[in-house]
């Protein structure tokens, strides 16, 4: 992403030149289509800037823009002109794009192959002669797979128009723009790509980092890494309203609020995940103050457990979050590490500092570690070694994936269970409790008490808390967690399997947070059910402390400790003869 981190911002200027939408002579488009302001601000841009995304909310009129893009400009006129129109699949095309090509290209006079996919017009000269059309060609193309990217290998692309392209995956939009997206030479047609998409998806954090986050508002122009230009060019219904349903626009607006700011306004960082809809960056009116995952960074108190996870890569990312575990049993995710394509004696010693440092109760990185790379020592050994402690490896097992998601989902939750009905609860008997602890011991005969008990409030929900400032104010901030939100947002459904809708979250580029995630909820979750017991005496133990420190009662604070002491060593003893 060094395109993205040295992107400077400038104003547009219209080149009128390029910005002749002939709409007024093109009796094709004044009967059957006119451009929306924001569609024509797109359609206008010239055509030094490489790259430019309309975006934003639904319904703006985006697929029509790109469908089009060509056709505006009299690019089909060119019989090298070549464009690819992309979705994701194939089955995203032959929802609606299909159809809608059929209505805008057959009065141009094209011709549609249905098995290649392919929209083949007439050159002027043969317009309307009875002659196969030999002219330009529009392809309504797919790449589900990365390896997808290959079957235009052999392409020159004058024009590249990725419909959805949040639906996409950074890999797929940097190979076909840079290697294949150029017009044959001497053609006179211009080499650029034009773009479209909503909040969301496995592609959200590449185009929102690469479009959006430099000049949210849009309609500057960012130049990247070898001058290379493009622009964001913001559109919602708003925008469109001409050719929208308003009980559209009418059942958007009664949607929850992020949801709503999502999808009617376009709002990039109000997006809700496909997966973890449940996940707030942002507090919204309508929802509680507890509706909240990220919070700014505090002081963690000292005695509480830490852990350190990791995942590694070396092409891909090797990412390690921090977290500490409170005595209300939620996790706060304190702070984050990443790499990519850096070697682990370059990046160990850091995380080694931090480690030495913190000293977690616990180093876990992932089961990939443990294999085989053909040197004399495995992943996990030469991390051990460059850190200089034992790690433990995540689990394997066949469903953990789904599994930790489903834990990930229940640490995500802010809104409280509903509470169960007491019609049909058992009658407390006294008799039945004493027999209990006669003969089950007292373990049971607290299991017993426990169902009597009014309904716990939760008042330490969501369980999962996350540090990070904002960006604006608080830039290069040692406890801030962006990628880790990234790729939260980011998460979206693998593809339904034997006509069973999926389960787990689809692998993408950026996924290696996500995946960390899941491993330190589940190393947390497991010391929530093991050791209850422990950091309550922690807290006790650190609360003695503090009240030392005000006192200076020497006496006090030592019988307090032989309190805890005595108490904790009870607590064992009873654990013992109820497992006896």
């Amino acid at each position: 992403m060094d395109d993205v981190e040295l992107a400077t911002v400038e104003d547009l200027e219209v080149a009128k030149a390029e910005a002749d939408l002939v709409t007024s002579t093109n009796k094709f488009l004044r009967d059957e289509w006119r451009p929306n302001r924001k569609q024509e601000a797109f359609l206008r841009l010239p055509f030094t800037i490489k790259e430019g995304l309309l975006g934003g909310g639904a319904g703006s009129g985006k697929s029509d823009c790109l469908l089009l893009y060509g056709i505006v400009h009299k690019f089909h006129h060119n019989p090298k002109f070549k464009q690819v129109f992309m979705r994701r699949t194939h089955a995203d095309m032959k929802k609606e794009i299909i159809q809608r090509s059929r209505e805008l290209y057959r009065r141009l006079g094209a011709t549609f192959n249905a098995s290649d996919m392919i929209w083949t017009f007439p050159r002027i000269d043969q317009f309307g002669s009875g002659a196969k059309n030999d002219g330009a060609i529009i392809i309504l193309g797919h790449c589900e797979n990365e390896s997808d990217v290959h079957m235009y290998d052999s392409a020159e692309i004058s024009l590249f128009t990725p419909d959805e392209l949040t639906n996409n995956t950074e890999f797929i939009y940097l190979y076909i723009t840079q290697e294949r997206n150029r017009a044959p030479k001497g053609s006179g047609l211009p080499s650029i790509t034009r773009a479209a998409a909503m909040p969301g998806g496995v592609g959200h954090t590449f185009v929102k980092k690469r479009f959006v986050d430099p000049f949210p508002a849009g309609g500057k122009i960012i130049v990247g890494k070898g001058g290379n230009k493009r622009i964001y060019i913001h559109a919602t219904l708003r925008d469109n309203k001409d050719h929208i349903d308003p009980t559209y626009e009418q059942s958007l607006a009664g949607r929850p609020e992020a949801e709503r700011k999502a999808k009617q306004d376009g709002d990039w960082s109000a997006y809700l995940g496909l997966v973890f809809d449940e996940f707030r960056v942002h507090k919204y009116p309508d929802e509680p103050a507890n509706a909240l995952h990220v919070v700014d960074p505090f002081g963690i108190p000292h005695w509480w457990p830490k852990f350190v996870c990791g995942d590694w890569g070396h092409r891909a990312m090797t990412y390690v979050c921090f977290i500490a575990v409170s005595p209300d049993l939620r996790v706060y995710v304190y702070r984050e590490l990443h790499w990519t394509g850096i070697k682990i004696s370059e990046w160990a010693p850091i995380l080694r500092s931090f480690i030495e440092e913190e000293q977690p109760r616990i180093v876990k990185f992932c089961q990939s570690t443990n294999q085989d790379h053909g040197n004399e020592h495995t992943i996990r050994e030469q991390i051990e070694a460059a850190i200089g402690r034992t790690i433990e490896v995540s689990k394997n097992s066949a469903g953990s994936r789904v599994s930790g998601k489903m834990l990930l989902h229940e640490y995500l939750r802010w809104k409280e269970l509903p509470k169960l009905s007491t019609k049909n609860m058992p009658v407390y008997s006294e008799e039945r409790a004493r027999w209990i602890l006669r003969n089950k011991g007292l373990d049971e005969y607290k299991a017993y008490l426990k169902l009597f008990e009014p309904p716990k409030i939760e008042d330490n929900i969501p369980r999962l808390q996350i540090f990070c400032c904002d960006a604006t104010t608080h830039e290069g901030h040692p406890h801030c967690c962006p990628a880790l939100i990234n790729s939260i947002q980011a998460c979206s459904y693998d593809k339904p399997r034997n006509n069973k809708p999926a389960e787990d979250v689809a692998e993408f580029e950026g996924d290696d947070p996500y995946d960390t995630l899941r491993y330190a909820i589940e190393t947390a979750d497991s010391y929530f059910v093991e050791s209850t017991d422990e950091l309550q005496r922690l807290k006790r133990e650190s609360d003695a402390m503090m009240r030392l420190a005000m006192t200076h009662d020497q006496t006090a604070f030592y019988r307090q400790m032989r309190s805890i002491e005595a108490d904790n060593k009870l607590s064992v003893v009873s654990k013992f003869h109820g497992r006896r």
